[in-house]
C-alpha cells in the first residue's frame, strides 16, 4: 500500500534522483517518514469518490443532453429551407409524328425552394420547458453528487469508528488475558476461588468474540469504502515506530476529523432547505413544466398559423415549353374543429398531472422540515452526551484502577475487577459510537440543507 501510494503521488522523484543524488535521497527519505505517518483527511476522500463515482459522470452527461435540447428549442426560432432538386430522362413514342424516328427524347430537371415559419406561442412554451428541463437538470446533478459524498463522509467515518472499536475490543481482550494469568496464578496459591478463573475465562471468551466480530465489521467498513472511493482507505493507524497514533482512547477523535460548519441556528436551516434542497428545487421546476403543458393542451384549441413561400425552376418538362418559373407565398390557417374530444381529455390530465406535483412538493416540504428538526434535536442531544460520556469514560479508568488496587489487598474480588474492566470498555464503545452518531447526524442536515458540495466541505 505505501509503495503504491509513493509511486503514484511521487512519479516525480525519479527525475530528481538521476539529476540529483544526494538531495533526491534526503528528498526520498522525508516523504517515507511523512507518508507512514500521515493519515489521509476527508478532503482527500470526498475528491477521489467525485472523481471514480460513475454516477457522477452519467449525471454530467445527462445535464449535457438537457443543455443541447435547449439549444435545440431555440432554433425554433428560426425557419426551416428546403431544397429539392430532381434530374430525370423521359423517352415517349407516337404515331404519327413529325420526328422521323416516331421518338421523343426530353430530359426533365427540377429546382424547388421551400421556406417556412409557423406562427404562434407553442415555441415560446417548448423553450420555457426546455429552460426548466436544464435547471431540473443540474439540480439532479446536484443531488446526485450530495448523495454520492454523503456516502463517502460516512463510509470514511464508518471506518474510522469501527478502527477505533477494534482497538478498544483489543485492548480489552488482552487485559483480559493478563487478568485470567494473574488469576490463574492465585488459584494456586488458593487466593482466589475456581469460579474466579471460571469468570475470569468467560469474560475472555466474550472479549475474543468482540474482537472478532469488530475485524469482520472493519472488512465491511473497508469493502463500503472501496466501493464509493475507488481505492483502499489509507487510514495509517501507525508511526514508523510502530507506534500507534492514538490510545485506543476515543478522545483520540480529533486527530482525524472535525465536525463540518453547520448552519447557525434551525430557523436558518429550515430557511436553507426548503431554498437550496435539490429535491425540492427539482420539483418546483417539474411544476412549472407541468402549467406549461396545460397552456399547451389549451392552446389545442385555437388556430395555428404559419407562412410558407416557394420557388421553383422547371426544364424540358414538355415538348413546348422548355423553362418554367414559379414564385409562390402561402399563408395557412388550421382551424381545430373536432377531435373526438382528446383536447378536453388533454387539458383535465395535465391539470390533474400539476395538481399531483403540487401535492408531491408540499409533502416534500412537510418531511424536509421534519429531518431538520430532528437533526437539529440530535446533534443538540448527541453533544451533551458526548459530555457525558467523556467524563464516563475517565470516570471508570479511575474506578478500574482503585478496584485492581483494592482487590490487591484483598477488600474487591475477581469479579469486581471484571466488572470494572467491562465498564470502562463499554462507556468506551459508547463514546465511540456517540461520535459516529453526531457526524451522520451533521451530514443529515447538510444533506437535507442542500449544502454538501465539494468547495463546502473543504473550504469548511
Amino acid at each position: 500500500m505505501l509503495f503504491t501510494n509513493f509511486k503514484k503521488n511521487n512519479i516525480t522523484l525519479i527525475f530528481m534522483i538521476k539529476k540529483n543524488y544526494k538531495f533526491s535521497l534526503s528528498i526520498f527519505f522525508i516523504l517515507i517518514v511523512y507518508s507512514t505517518v500521515k493519515s489521509e483527511t476527508l478532503s482527500e476522500v470526498l475528491k477521489d469518490a467525485y472523481n471514480f463515482y460513475p454516477d457522477v459522470t452519467k449525471s454530467l452527461y445527462e445535464l449535457e443532453t438537457k443543455q443541447l435540447e435547449l439549444k435545440k428549442s431555440k432554433t425554433d426560432f428560426l425557419p426551416s429551407v428546403d431544397l429539392t432538386l430532381s434530374q430525370g430522362r423521359n423517352i415517349t413514342k407516337s404515331l404519327p409524328d413529325t420526328n422521323m424516328n416516331n421518338f421523343n427524347t426530353l430530359n426533365p430537371s427540377s429546382v424547388d425552394l421551400k421556406v417556412s415559419q409557423p406562427l404562434g406561442s407553442t415555441k415560446f412554451l417548448n423553450l420555457k420547458e426546455a429552460n426548466n428541463n436544464f435547471e431540473i437538470g443540474k439540480y439532479e446533478n446536484k443531488s446526485t453528487v450530495q448523495n454520492i459524498l454523503y456516502r463517502a463522509s460516512i463510509a470514511y467515518y464508518n471506518l474510522l469508528k469501527i478502527r477505533f472499536l477494534l482497538d478498544v475490543a483489543i485492548k480489552n481482550e488482552k487485559n483480559l488475558e493478563q487478568k485470567l494469568n494473574a488469576t490463574e496464578k492465585r488459584f494456586e496459591f488458593r487466593d482466589v476461588t475456581k469460579t474466579d478463573v471460571f469468570q475470569a475465562k468467560a469474560r475472555l471468551a466474550s472479549a475474543k468474540s468482540k474482537r472478532i466480530e469488530e475485524e469482520n465489521n472493519l472488512e465491511i467498513a473497508i469493502s463500503e469504502f472501496k466501493s464509493v472511493v475507488g481505492r483502499e482507505p489509507n487510514l495509517n493507524w501507525y508511526t514508523s515506530n510502530k507506534d500507534k497514533i492514538t490510545s485506543s482512547n476515543p478522545i483520540d477523535w480529533a486527530k482525524f476529523g472535525e465536525l463540518p460548519k453547520l448552519p447557525f441556528s434551525i430557523k436558518e436551516s429550515k430557511k436553507l432547505a426548503l431554498k437550496n434542497n435539490p429535491d425540492i428545487v427539482t420539483l418546483k421546476y417539474k411544476l412549472k413544466n407541468s402549467e406549461i403543458n396545460i397552456t399547451k393542451d389549451k392552446l389545442e384549441f385555437m388556430p395555428e398559423l404559419s407562412i410558407s413561400a416557394n420557388y421553383g425552376k422547371d426544364l424540358e418538362s414538355t415538348r413546348t415549353i422548355n423553362r418554367k418559373d414559379s414564385y409562390e407565398i402561402t399563408a395557412e390557417m388550421s382551424i381545430p374543429i373536432f377531435n373526438k374530444g382528446h383536447n378536453f381529455y388533454d387539458v383535465e390530465k395535465s391539470k390533474n398531472s400539476s395538481m399531483a406535483v403540487l401535492e408531491q412538493l408540499e409533502s416534500l416540504k412537510i418531511d424536509t422540515i421534519h429531518e431538520v428538526n430532528s437533526a437539529w434535536k440530535k446533534i443538540l442531544s448527541l453533544k451533551s452526551s458526548i459530555e457525558s460520556l467523556k467524563v464516563s469514560v475517565k470516570s471508570n479508568e479511575v474506578a478500574l484502577d482503585g478496584v485492581t488496587k483494592e482487590a490487591g489487598v484483598g477488600t474487591r474480588t475477581t469479579l469486581n475487577i471484571l466488572d470494572a474492566e467491562k465498564e470502562l470498555t463499554q462507556s468506551e464503545a459508547d463514546l465511540i459510537n456517540a461520535r459516529f452518531e453526531l457526524i451522520t447526524a451533521s451530514y443529515d442536515l447538510l444533506k437535507t440543507c442542500g449544502l454538501l458540495s465539494l468547495s463546502y466541505l473543504i473550504t469548511n
